[in-house]
């Protein structure tokens, strides 16, 4: 992989020579036609460094997601038994629209999906992710609004038919984007009966299939949680923001928010070589982490009375 990414640096340094010659050689060409020498050189210099930032920007990025995908790719199968999805493939998988699905607070502008795993476990096919998402103005899906959230959203699905109407289990410590009023009717306010649970989340809908078993199981979930109340700073495991559950029949989705995006998955610079006995570890615990809520999340389905 080292020798792919300098081979990667030598062709991108080519063609950024290249792009910066020709943006340069535009620039002076207006400036000359517009006011002379001084305006044609200003153009000049103006049009590469632009070029520079602009592309240099990109091409970075792309070896970081090639990096990723490539050292994620290897190690998943081994490690949890799931496969890495392409970013490409990511970015159908969680589309603004599909997300309409959660009933968040706005509508969703725009999602950005770090990292996916799907595959099989227990009986369901399961997916879980590590997303940042915005969301948009009320009325026009394309203001955005700010409301930005970074989760890990783990998805269980199993054979079968999934009719229902949805219960949603709420924490009373949700983030904004997740406690604010919906933009469609979510279910009327139910109580559990334990006065413990529901003095932590509030239940939306049926909540039948929440006996003993599913919320003594949400102990299990709340261990894994890591974001302070502001979701901009990792706090000790088990004392972050609890998460967000919804239930339908044969599916159940979990989303526990993140402290934005905490620098897991993150290959070195291209200047800086791979080195395996200092990514593979680190790579690794990343992947046990997002497991741990996959794990998590199925000990909740072994709960859920049916």
């Amino acid at each position: 992989m080292n020798t792919d990414r300098q081979a990667w640096v030598a062709r991108t340094e080519r063609e950024l020579r290249l792009a910066a010659s020709l943006a340069a050689l535009a620039g002076l060409a207006l400036g000359w036609s517009m006011g002379g020498l001084p305006l044609g050189l200003a153009l000049m210099l103006g049009g590469a460094a632009f070029a520079l930032l602009l592309l240099t920007g990109r091409a970075q990025g792309s070896l970081r997601a090639a990096t990723k995908q490539g050292i994620i790719g290897t190690l998943a199968p081994d490690l949890t038994g799931l496969a890495s999805v392409s970013p490409e493939a990511r970015a159908a998988l969680y589309t603004p629209e599909r997300l309409e699905a959660w009933h968040l607070a706005r509508p969703v502008h725009s999602v950005t999906v770090d990292e996916c795993l799907t595959g099989e476990r227990a009986g369901y096919h399961v997916r879980v992710a590590r997303i940042g998402l915005y969301t948009g103005n009320e009325n026009n899906r394309e203001a955005e609004v700010g409301g930005g959230l970074c989760l890990v959203a783990v998805e269980l699905v199993a054979d079968g038919t999934h009719d229902g109407t949805p219960t949603f289990v709420i924490p009373t410590d949700a983030a904004r984007a997740l406690r604010a009023p919906p933009l469609s009717p979510r279910p009327p306010q139910m109580a559990t009966g334990d006065a413990d649970f529901d003095a932590r989340y509030q239940v939306l809908g049926n909540p039948a299939p929440l006996g003993a078993q599913a919320r003594a199981a949400f102990a299990a979930l709340e261990a894994v949680t890591r974001a302070d109340p502001t979701c901009t700073r990792e706090v000790p495991p088990g004392t972050g923001l609890r998460p967000f559950v919804i239930l339908r029949p044969g599916q159940v989705t979990v989303l526990t928010p993140l402290a934005l995006f905490d620098g897991a998955f993150e290959p070195p610079p291209p200047w800086q070589s791979l080195d395996a006995d200092t990514l593979i570890p680190r790579f690794a615990a990343d992947l046990l982490a997002m497991d741990q809520h996959l794990t998590a999340a199925l000990a909740l389905t072994k709960g859920l009375s049916r």
